[in-house]
């Protein structure tokens, strides 16, 4: 019910800051013509504070798909209390690998109270660090209210990390909440220079096989990835970006931070990989035709 009736002051707050700009009512004048009898400016810079929350990467005993680390909002109102986490999450694929092949595991957006969401985060000792996000009042506004939709309508989806991955969902629903205001990018060149699949084989170093299994699952789709946004897929990717970026010539994020603190994973590659795999069946296959015609002389 709270984050229902924040929706319905968002609505208000909304149209409020459609004209609010021009408008010379003061803060009761204008809560008064709303319908709000307080002197709560809504407008204020610190009424909706946003941040994103990037968590390290994990061990895949873990969190199979936190590997290559993960990315969510943070959305505060301190004038009402509210502190949530705004965050795609889905099935575990750890002992559902079939089903995550053949498209039966479930995702959706979920708003969770921040204590509670960064509680497998501190038993797991992965460390999650926080970056204001510099938006416009009327933009952070109208995010929350986004966020808050996508939650109450995608709740039972069909998993699809590519379409609905954590880094480019963030990067395009935080660029639609600041429209007409627009992210001054300043790219770096890997985004122009290489494709989406060999960006994930940077992040992927050391996790060969799951590079193989995403490379035979959703290759295809990958390969549709072609502007330097689209290739944004992986949470520390999105961090570089946006940390490069300007918001109305002001730096995008500020690092405040670390929600959990903790040392980094260090993954190490293993010694069999699709690679020696391939040439240890080339070398028995070779061997049997050998062996074939020996026998036969």
């Amino acid at each position: 019910m709270k984050k229902l009736f924040y929706i319905f002051l968002l609505l208000f707050a909304n149209a409020v800051s459609m004209w609010a700009n021009g408008d010379s009512l003061s803060v009761a004048e204008r809560n008064a013509a709303q319908g709000f009898n307080d002197t709560i400016d809504r407008l204020a810079p610190d009424f909706v504070l946003v941040s994103l929350c990037v968590a390290d990467p994990t061990d895949q005993t873990q969190d199979y798909l936190g590997i290559t680390g993960h990315a969510f909002l943070r959305l505060q109102c301190p004038t009402f209390g509210l502190d949530y986490c705004f965050s795609y999450e889905s099935e575990k694929i750890k002992g559902q690998l079939w089903d995550y092949i053949t498209g039966k595991l479930k995702m959706g957006m979920f708003g969770i109270h921040t204590e509670e969401y960064i509680q497998d985060y501190q038993i797991w000792q992965r460390a999650v660090h926080e970056y204001r996000i510099n938006m416009p009042p009327d933009a952070e506004q109208r995010l929350w209210e986004q966020m808050d939709n996508h939650m109450l309508n995608e709740k039972d989806m069909q998993m699809n990390l590519v379409k609905f991955g954590c880094a480019n969902t963030l990067l395009r629903y935080v660029e639609q909440a600041l429209a007409p205001t627009q992210i001054e990018y300043n790219w770096p060149e890997k985004f122009y220079n290489l494709s989406a699949i060999e960006i994930a084989e940077e992040h992927l170093e050391c996790y060969p096989w799951t590079l193989l299994g995403m490379r035979l699952t959703a290759g295809m789709e990958y390969d549709q990835l072609t502007t330097p946004k689209q290739k944004v897929i992986f949470p520390t990717d999105l961090l570089e970006v946006w940390s490069n970026a300007t918001i109305n010539g002001e730096p995008m994020l500020a690092y405040i931070g670390d929600l959990v603190e903790a040392e980094p994973v260090v993954a190490e590659r293993p010694w069999f990989t699709p690679q020696l795999c391939g040439i240890l069946l080339l070398i028995i296959i070779a061997g049997g035709i050998i062996w074939a015609i020996i026998r036969k002389r």
